[in-house]
């Protein structure tokens, strides 16, 4: 609707200058028959005039209302698309590239959508009007003389866009990949500086940026060199071509003198497109480029996705299918499909109700695999995965992640405070639940310490914190979900043993009554676990109870992950 708007204010805005231009030749024609323009011929020409620049004032005024909106639209759209991927299929693109698509790619393609679009297709058929508005008020026969001109507009400006757009194209490819490098040392400086190898970094970033400035200095000699070739030919051309048929028309006496300057001065109506130009390579090259980098990105396709048709389990059907059980049967699993030694190979296990399993293995056996699979991160080459008697690939992801609490290895706390970052897991949580989740996690003491209890800042990362503080915050977001299922993916892989004995007393507060499959190598996580199993060359094999049958000890299980 804007745009459609948009264009009617700007043929609008043509009209109100015909209307001008046309009074102004009217005016000279009067006072060569030594008559003064009357006040109505004065009134016309106000009305043209403010009409005019009231319609360009609206037009431009709309088209920044709806810049807003579009942007968010196309945010929406790529923050979608990363939450469709999921944080297996994500891991493939660089964090930096996706920033920079998320953002300067999202602004350059919706102020291209939003600015440029509709005021561009405006000012290709200006001509036109203009045209009809000579052809009914001057001379039909001058309208078609100069109609020929037209089809070169289009052409011209197509003729542009194919010359230019590989440069285009470079431009924003050099610039993601410039922005995933800065992020990438932002993100490393601590390891850069333990390295010492900050210079290094410095020299790989000057030369991206080098690139980047290239690829922008070819745009903006291009663009010159339009301009030159639209001001020096054709705009001069158009005036000229413009001036000698209304000399060779008023000779002819087909149009007065006033009429012959109204038609030399509607000419550069007909230039507004060639106008547009100039803008074409600011916003127009910008704002194609990033608008396919956008849904080059979106196209994507996610390795899990819900099959349609799929349907969200009902309460009773929940309940007959024995509670929230977890079963893998039969599973197999490769992340190469071409590969002949598959990940899990035969997979069957089975964790009851309540029950709390521990899976050990050695590094690399797909230990995690298994908690991406029950998550519905992945998906089973063969074989199926339950959760409360429900295939994952018949309900949806929704369902099953609602089911589902997370601790993965290292907890991720988001820039802001601890109250923001316990609120990710119950939004209409009260201070008094959320003090509640941090007293059984064992945060009590930690609450207290901090200088502005729940509205303290974490810090980027949660840098303020230390792990074991992070894990139980992360142990805290658990129980405020409040999940009938556990995942714990190391959950005192990287804390010290005094923090150990915090986290282990949350993590049997979470897992009281939950179904629970921890992956650990942790003596003292083993001996809390109903069930330990083992995972090697692709084969799960229950063991027994806690640690009975496990035949080694903490240091080497630690050795072993």
């Amino acid at each position: 609707m804007n745009r459609t708007l948009v264009m009617v204010l700007s043929w609008a805005s043509v009209l109100g200058l015909a209307l001008v231009h046309l009074t102004v030749g009217r005016s000279l024609d009067l006072l060569l028959d030594g008559r003064a323009p009357g006040l109505d011929t004065l009134g016309v020409a106000l009305v043209g005039a403010l009409a005019a620049g009231a319609s360009a004032w609206g037009a431009a005024r709309l088209s920044g209302t709806g810049l807003a909106g579009e942007e968010q639209r196309l945010r929406g759209q790529v923050m979608d698309q990363v939450f469709a991927l999921g944080a297996q299929e994500r891991t493939r693109e660089r964090t930096g590239r996706v920033v920079s698509t998320a953002t300067d790619g999202v602004e350059r393609a919706a102020a291209y959508r939003a600015t440029f679009i509709a005021p561009m297709i405006a000012s290709l058929l200006t001509p036109v009007l203009v045209l009809a508005v000579v052809a009914v008020a001057i001379d039909p026969l001058a309208a078609g003389l100069l109609a020929i001109s037209i089809p070169l507009v289009p052409l011209c400006v197509g003729a542009f866009q194919m010359a230019f757009r590989t440069v285009s194209s470079r431009y924003r490819a050099s610039s993601r990949a410039l922005a995933a490098q800065e992020l990438d040392a932002i993100q490393g400086l601590s390891t850069l500086a333990l390295l010492n190898a900050g210079a290094a970094m410095g020299q790989r970033l000057a030369r991206a940026a080098e690139d980047v400035r290239r690829h922008v200095m070819r745009l903006l000699a291009g663009n010159q060199l339009v301009l030159l070739v639209v001001d020096s030919v054709f705009s001069l051309a158009m005036v000229t071509g413009a001036v000698l048929l209304a000399l060779w028309r008023m000779q002819a006496g087909a149009v007065t003198p006033g009429q012959a300057l109204a038609l030399v001065l509607m000419s550069s109506l007909l230039l507004e497109p060639l106008d547009r130009i100039g803008q074409f390579f600011y916003i127009g090259m910008g704002g194609i480029a990033a608008g396919k980098e956008i849904r080059a990105f979106c196209a994507q396709e996610p390795a899990v996705s819900d099959a349609p048709g799929v349907a969200w389990p009902g309460e009773r059907d929940g309940d007959s299918d024995g509670g929230d059980g977890v079963r893998l049967e039969d599973v197999h699993f490769s992340y190469d499909p071409t590969n002949p030694a598959p990940v899990l190979d035969g997979v069957d296990l089975d964790i009851g109700p309540g029950e709390h399993l521990v899976l050990t293995g050695p590094s690399g056996a797909g230990k995690t695999t298994i908690v991406g699979l029950v998550h519905a991160d992945l998906r089973p080459t063969s074989g199926r995965v339950l959760l409360g008697g429900h295939d994952l690939e018949e309900v949806p992801l929704e369902w099953t992640r609602s089911r589902i609490g997370v601790v993965a290895q290292e907890t991720y706390l988001f820039t802001g405070t601890l109250r923001e970052n316990l609120l990710l897991a119950d939004p209409d949580a009260d201070d008094a639940r959320l003090v509640e989740a941090l007293d059984r996690a064992h945060l009590t003491e930690t609450l207290h310490r901090l200088p502005d209890g729940l509205g303290t800042p974490v810090g980027e990362r949660g840098l303020s914190l230390s792990g074991g503080e992070a894990q139980r915050v992360a142990m805290a977001r658990v129980l405020l979900k409040d999940a009938p299922v556990l995942l714990l993916d190391e959950p005192t892989a990287h804390v010290d043993l005094a923090s150990e004995r915090d986290v282990l007393a949350a993590l049997e507060e979470a897992t009281r009554g939950r179904t629970t499959l921890t992956i650990s190598h942790r003596q003292a996580t083993i001996e809390n676990a109903d069930v330990r199993a083992e995972l090697r060359h692709g084969h799960v094999e229950v063991i027994g109870a806690g640690t009975a049958g496990s035949g080694k000890t903490e240091e080497s299980e630690g050795d072993e992950a």
